[in-house]
């Protein structure tokens, strides 16, 4: 059976999703949790607003007057009026009762109480709620859960009355049905509900387009990186050709079904950056080294010369130049062949790397060899010299594979500032040198007419 597996990219959509969807339920309950909140306190200042409304209209001094036998009376029936009045206006809300009571004792009773059917009686005792405490301080509030009596349920708002000294005499209370207060923060909620759920989906929704976008686009990519692999595996297999059995390391991972995408491009990518760098490499290598000898080319010379030119511009330039000419070689090629020429040569460049390893050495003609070396004084640059004689005579002892001795001629001048203006001027006198040293090694033999053919 065929097990189902989910990509990485896969994983890391579902991931986002999943903390989307958390971070707008979280989101959507502290929404809620404000919003409900919000909705009460405006919903308590509209019950506040209608027990302020009654108290302010009400003569706290008539109230404070009343007793069981005004009951009927004008005063007692002009209150009633009032609050009434005030209960038949208020259409948008559901409010059941409105009333009046005073405190006896350590208990509020009913004073006014205008209902037509079922009125509390005079000196009746009120349910006690704390708010009526806070209200008989002065401080109008609403009851922040339901009391119940036997007319029933009811969420309920008191506001201080008070008399023309400013004392409070009594309180007028307004009965809120709980059905209608709790169906005005449900209303609220649901809809705080529905708008973070569309937000969910909404959200989910942009996040699958999105998502569908980059995977049209994951695979237009893999698809030109395709192409471009297969010249880079081209440009691979040239290399590989070009240094012999060596192989360009890695190869171009393909999109698989169930792979995941972006994964594989970034590993199409990292082989792709290795093989081209391989490239550049072997490039750079073509192009600045030697392949007979190892030793940088005449291109590298140059470019080596116009680093040290601007190193004697800026006034910071400390070299020294030397020149080598492989002896006789023009004889060696015509007697043995140019492939013994060849191996001459390649033994003369691994005697000078030998003795100047650490400094640039450059094969800039068919047996002529130029070392740029660092800082050195005279007697260090003899002293190279008298290596260099060394490991030619130990080559010559030990290690030569033809039946003529190793030999060249070496010349070398160092840059003095104030002196010489350019490099041409160093080159020139270790150029010099080395023909005057070539001169010596022919008079030695007897052999001018071959210092001859070696200037010509």
């Amino acid at each position: 059976m065929k097990k189902f597996k989910i990509n990485l990219t896969a994983q890391y959509v579902i991931l986002v999703c999943a903390l989307l969807l958390v971070i707008n339920v979280i989101f959507g309950a502290v929404m809620i949790n404000i919003s409900s909140n919000s909705m009460k306190t405006l919903i308590n200042w509209h019950m506040l607003s209608v027990a302020n409304t009654a108290a302010a209209q009400i003569d706290g001094d008539m109230l404070e007057s009343i007793s069981a036998e005004d009951v009927g009376t004008d005063e007692f029936k002009q209150i009633a009026d009032t609050l009434s009045n005030i209960l038949n206006v208020q259409q948008d809300s559901d409010i059941k009762y409105i009333y009046a009571t005073k405190k006896e004792g350590d208990h509020f009773v009913f004073t006014v109480d205008p209902d037509p059917v079922a009125p509390g009686a005079y000196g009746e005792q009120v349910v006690y709620t704390p708010t009526q405490d806070k209200a008989w301080e002065g401080v109008a509030a609403v009851d922040q859960a339901t009391f119940e009596d036997k007319w029933g349920r009811f969420y309920t708002a008191w506001s201080p009355v008070r008399n023309s000294s400013g004392k409070v005499i009594g309180l007028i209370g307004v009965d809120f049905f709980p059905e209608w207060y709790d169906e005005q923060v449900l209303k609220h909620t649901v809809l705080v509900i529905v708008f973070t759920s569309l937000s969910v989906i909404v959200g989910a929704l942009i996040m699958l387009l999105q998502t569908g976008q980059l995977k049209r686009r994951i695979r237009t990519l893999n698809s030109e990186l395709s192409l471009l692999s297969s010249d880079v595996e081209k440009l691979s297999y040239e290399i590989s050709l070009g240094r012999g059995p060596e192989k360009a390391h890695g190869e171009i991972p393909s999109l698989n079904a169930g792979a995941d995408n972006i994964e594989i491009l970034g590993n199409k990518i990292r082989v792709m950056q290795k093989q081209l760098r391989e490239y550049m490499e072997y490039l750079n290598e073509r192009a600045y080294t030697d392949p007979m000898t190892g030793v940088g080319n005449k291109t590298a010379y140059l470019e080596y010369i116009k680093d040290i030119t601007r190193q004697i511009n800026e006034g910071v330039a400390s070299f020294a130049v030397v020149v080598f000419d492989i002896n006789s070689l023009k004889n060696t090629n015509d007697n043995y062949g140019h492939e013994c020429g060849d191996r001459i040569i390649c033994d003369a460049a691994a005697c000078i790397k030998k003795v100047f390893e650490g400094n640039a050495i450059f094969r800039i003609g068919g047996d002529e060899f130029i070392a740029i070396l660092g800082a050195i004084t005279e007697e260090e640059l003899k002293t190279k010299f008298v290596d260099l004689d060394a490991e030619v005579e130990d080559f010559n002892l030990n290690r030569k594979r033809y039946a003529m001795s190793l030999s060249f001629s070496r010349g070398g001048a160092i840059y003095h500032p104030g002196r010489d203006y350019d490099y041409k001027e160093v080159f020139k006198r270790a150029d010099e040198a080395m023909y005057v040293n070539k001169s010596f090694y022919y008079r030695q033999l007897g052999h001018c007419d071959r210092f001859h053919q070696d200037l010509n």
